[in-house]
């Protein structure tokens, strides 16, 4: 099924699933008062009572499969019930009556999940991290209880998510949510966006009730107010960051304050009975989010207070509110050790700051101004002040002139009264926000009561006032409003916050990996983090091995010389360093996937040093490689043993007693056949080595000797004071150039400090080379080893507060073919004094080069091979550079000159950009290559910025030079090659 289709599914089986689950509640529990608004609370009630009782099944007894099938059992003969004493439902007159608030639900559904239809694949919209907590959670729910997830098959996220409560993460968003997926069919990553947008609109539709029914607003202004909430900018971006516990408590605050207040009143003919209704709704806020129980019971105490005086039935009401406290500490009993169990000791921890260091405007609170996490608060707009001017006039009304005005100053209270203490008393940035986004409606909710006390006591003729006033405030304070909304929306339509280059690429995992296989995943630092939480999610199906950091937290399983059925390796890692080998069976975003090489049983990545005289020692049983003590099992078996070493030039091992000759560079030796148990002797000659891998065959391997297109290099810093030497020593033979740099970043904030680069050709003996950066003034040089200079790029950045790391970047202009390792730290504190935090050396690293994304076999003529190409981006912005990395091999020496060919060319074959020329921009002439040699030939392309969208081509060929004689494409229809690239229109155009 699209994935988009299944946004509208997913709605659905929401919205079925509470009105089944409620519909027969609020029909036998409602008190009187509240009847005219059944069929809205009716999937309010549907939904609390699904998260309360799921919580209970899941946290005591098993997981959702039963809880639904309860549930569903228990819906049915509630509705059975109501039918038989009040009726079928009427749904022409529930949609006659309540139409407004169903289109101010609407919009806050189409509005939530407008992104995604553009993305054209389901995906988080925001960019929090915290679907790493909900994703694996739902999951796990639905096929047992919380005490089974720590048992379910090794995964990082299992790991994190092994013991919700002690992690600060509250059940009801995940309850909810995997009860909907089991219904729909889907996953967490599809519905999850969808699910936020339909609790927003859930609750907007509980405000509805609230203005209607306790505030006494007409159906005009209750929609209006309702309306508001539904495009809060604030609240919106929430929703977009991923908040799913605040989300799930979202639509209980007005079910909480409606339901209470109500109940508790103690009205002729009021039963106990509907006290239960307001219970189940109270005890589902700690399930949805304790933090939500700050600002509900708060609102509900300063209107409690104010009914508690209003009404001379005073024992009754505070009768009625005790015994609805005790059934709601009885429903929620078991969120009470839950929250010593973890939510105590996580409140108890420094506060979170989620980068965020100051406090959200009132304007933002109230959704006039646009809120963005890395920026200012923006300055109001002449329209934005009379909107607030506006709304401050209407709301300030309704005070004094509005219905029920005692509970608006109780409920105004208790809200503002929180935000005070957030503000000033624990000063907490991040929970300010949090509780903003919650009380936010406020205003708006209260202008509309001022709007409706000001249309009262307007005359009834002329007509026209009165729709002047209503219509010139729906427009000013509504327009405003949704204009923010909008550009919130906005913010968040071109991609995803995360995920953008793995979705939906990665979602073939699922298809690709057999549910209980092993696979080893990468702990490659380009994709740790939450890319790494989203493959391990979609690899939630098997068991996943490696010492992995998600967003949030590390795991490590699986044994060290363990090989897994597949690998899921950052798409530039060597593969053979974990055992497998080229080509992938599937790439896909950052990620490659490799499946367990015939006849390899055992593999240890190594990557040991061994100087002269020193020696390590290999211990092989039938199965199994250690590096301690030797294994008990003697069975006995035929094996090969294949060692990886590296070294800058030939050096030898001996092994056994035997000499082994170790090739210059990366290469490989083969040793065996050998009769298990052994215990291999590994000792170094005079010249330093490194072991970076052995594997355990069953068979012989394939080669040993060089490794070719490999390149062999050392780096080590050295510091004087704020001046760090960073000495690169490189072996690369056969293939280049190469972009050798530093790049220092504070990752945390985003800010560069600088980036320092130098390219090396290819050269048969090393090439040492040393960047000094002076810390202090940013100063930089780069010279041989000899004192020359040599020419050194150099990006600056800025110089702000900060931690900062030297990461050493190997590879062409957009790809780092080696591993990134860290060379050194610093410091800048506020006022800009610098520390050096420590220095690093790397006495030996490798990586192969010869690996494009795309890999090709096109030949031009009889001696060049188009291998392949990097082209990160098949979209592209007119007025954008188009960079792309070309790989040619030579199939012979002594070529004659040629040049080559980018140009981009339109469906008519008219050229419209080009960036022809020598290879390696004339580092690296073709009248230099070698037989077998790799050239990396990066180009950058400039598109004209009036170049309308649509489809285009790169087209990449070779000519002889200065003759201009094409050298045709061999085996093909044309003469060249052709790389499809759509070119779009800039966002502001």
């Amino acid at each position: 099924m699209n994935e988009i289709m299944h946004v509208g599914l997913t709605l659905f089986v929401a919205s079925a699933l509470a009105l089944w689950n409620g519909w027969g509640l609020a029909r036998l529990l409602l008190p009187a008062t509240l009847q005219p608004w059944r069929p809205l609370l009716a999937p309010l009630l549907g939904y609390t009572l699904t998260i309360l009782a799921g919580y209970w099944v899941v946290r005591l007894v098993g997981g959702l499969r039963p809880a639904l099938g309860l549930l569903l059992l228990l819906g049915g003969l509630l509705n059975g019930l109501a039918w038989r004493r009040t009726g079928p439902p009427n749904l022409a007159a529930a949609l006659r009556m309540h139409w407004p608030a169903l289109l101010a639900a609407l919009v806050g559904v189409a509005i939530g999940v407008a992104p995604l239809v553009n993305y054209g694949y389901a995906a988080p919209i925001g960019g929090g991290w915290d679907v790493e907590n909900y994703w694996p959670t739902a999951r796990y729910l639905t096929h047992g209880p919380v005490s089974a997830i720590a048992t379910a098959p090794a995964n990082p996220l299992r790991d994190i998510n092994a013991d919700p409560p002690r992690i600060g993460l509250t059940l009801g968003f995940s309850v909810w949510q995997g009860c909907v997926d089991l219904l729909s069919g889907g996953e967490p990553l599809l519905s999850f966006a969808p699910l936020l947008a339909w609790l927003r609109a859930l609750g907007v539709i509980g405000i509805y009730v609230l203005l209607q029914a306790l505030f006494e607003l007409r159906r005009g202004p209750a929609a209006f107010g309702a309306l508001l909430a539904a495009l809060n900018g604030l609240l919106l971006w929430t929703s977009f960051f991923n908040f799913g516990m605040q989300l799930a408590a979202w639509p209980l605050i007005p079910l909480a304050l409606t339901l209470g207040l109500a109940v508790v009143q103690p009205a002729s003919g009021q039963q106990f009975h509907t006290l239960i209704a307001a219970a189940i709704g109270l005890a589902a806020i700690p399930v949805a989010y304790y933090p939500a129980l700050g600002p509900i019971g708060l609102m509900a105490a300063g209107s409690g207070i104010v009914t508690l005086w209003q009404t001379p039935l005073r024992w009754p009401l505070i009768r009625r509110a005790l015994i609805l406290v005790l059934m709601t500490l009885v429903l929620a009993a078991p969120t009470i050790p839950d929250y010593f169990a973890g939510f105590k000791f996580r409140y108890s921890l420094p506060l979170t700051t989620l980068g965020l260091f100051r406090f959200v405007p009132l304007s933002d609170i109230v959704g006039l101004t646009l809120f963005r996490l890395r920026e200012a608060p923006e300055p109001l707009s002449l329209f934005t002040w009379l909107a607030a001017i506006t709304l401050a006039g209407f709301a300030g009304y309704g005070l004094l002139a509005g219905p029920q005005r005692g509970r608006w100053f109780g409920l105004l209270a208790g809200a503002g009264g929180f935000l005070l203490y957030l503000r000033f008393g624990a000063e907490y940035h991040y929970g300010y926000l949090k509780a903003a986004a919650y009380v936010g409606w406020l205003a708006g909710a209260l202008a509309a009561s001022g709007l409706q006390a000001t249309l009262e006591r307007l005359p009834t003729r002329p007509q026209w006032l009165r729709r002047l006033v209503a219509g010139g405030t729906t427009v000013i304070i509504g327009g405003a409003v949704a204009f923010t909304g909008g550009r919130v929306v906005a913010d968040h339509w071109s991609q995803p916050g995360l995920f953008a280059n793995e979705l939906p690429a990665l979602g073939e995992l699922r298809r690709l990996v057999p549910a209980g296989s092993t696979v080893w995943l990468t702990s490659d630092p380009r994709v740790q983090g939450v890319t790494s939480g989203l493959a391990a999610y979609l690899l939630d199906h098997a068991v996943v091995w490696g010492d992995v950091r998600t967003g949030y937290a590390s795991s490590s399983a699986g044994e060290p010389d363990a090989v897994a059925d597949y690998a899921l390796l950052q798409r530039d890692e060597d593969p053979t360093l974990w055992g497998y080998a080229d080509p992938p069976i599937w790439s896909g975003g950052s990620y490659r996937l490799y499946q367990r090489p015939e006849g390899l049983l055992s593999h240890v990545r190594l990557v040991q040093m061994v100087d002269g005289g020193q020696s390590v020692t290999i211990s092989l049983s039938a199965n199994r490689l250690s590096l301690a003590t030797p294994f008990s099992n003697q069975e006995q078996a035929t094996r090969w043993i294949q060692l990886q070493t590296v070294t800058l030039t030939p050096a030898e091992l001996f092994i056994d007693g035997q000499r082994y000759a170790v090739p210059a560079g990366l290469g490989a030796i083969t040793i065996g056949p050998l009769t298990t148990p052994h215990t291999l002797a590994i000792q170094a000659g005079a010249t330093p080595i490194q072991l970076r891998a052995v594997s355990l065959l069953a068979i012989p391997p394939a080669s040993a000797g060089e490794i070719t297109h490999s390149v062999a290099l050392s780096a080590a810093s050295v510091a004087d004071g704020l001046r760090v030497a960073t000495t690169i020593t490189m072996l690369n033979p056969d293939s280049g150039p190469l972009v050798v740099a530093l790049e220092l970043w504070d990752r945390r904030q985003g800010t560069l400090f600088g980036r320092y680069g130098l390219r090396f050709g290819p050269a048969v003996t090393t090439q040492p080379a040393t960047v000094a950066i002076d810390l202090a003034t940013g100063a930089s040089a780069a010279y041989s080893a000899a004192g020359e200079p040599l020419p050194l790029g150099v990006q600056q950045g800025a110089v702000l507060p900060g931690s900062y790391t030297a990461r050493l970047w190997v590879g062409t202009d957009q790809r780092a073919l080696l591993t990134p390792v860290d060379l050194f730290a610093f410091t800048i504190d506020r006022v800009g004094g610098i520390t050096l935090d420590w220095v690093a050396q790397y006495p030996l690293m490798a990586a192969r080069i010869d690996r494009p994304l795309q890999p090709l076999a096109a030949q031009f003529g009889e001696d060049i091979l188009l291998r392949g190409y990097d082209l990160l981006a098949e979209r592209v912005t007119a007025g954008d550079t188009v960079a792309i990395t070309l790989w040619w091999q030579a199939l012979r020496s002594n070529l004659d000159e040629r040049s080559m060919m980018l140009q981009l060319r339109n469906d008519r074959d008219e050229r419209i950009a080009d960036a022809d020329g020598p290879p390696a921009a004339g580092g690296r002439p073709t009248s230099l290559w070698q037989a077998g040699e790799v050239i990396i030939d990066d180009r950058r392309l400039a598109m004209p910025a009036n170049l309308p969208p649509g489809r285009y081509w790169l087209v990449v060929g070779s000519y002889r030079w200065p003759s201009l004689e094409l050298v045709t494409l061999r085996d093909a229809s044309e003469p060249v090659w052709r790389i499809p690239v759509e070119v779009i229109v800039p966002d502001d155009a």
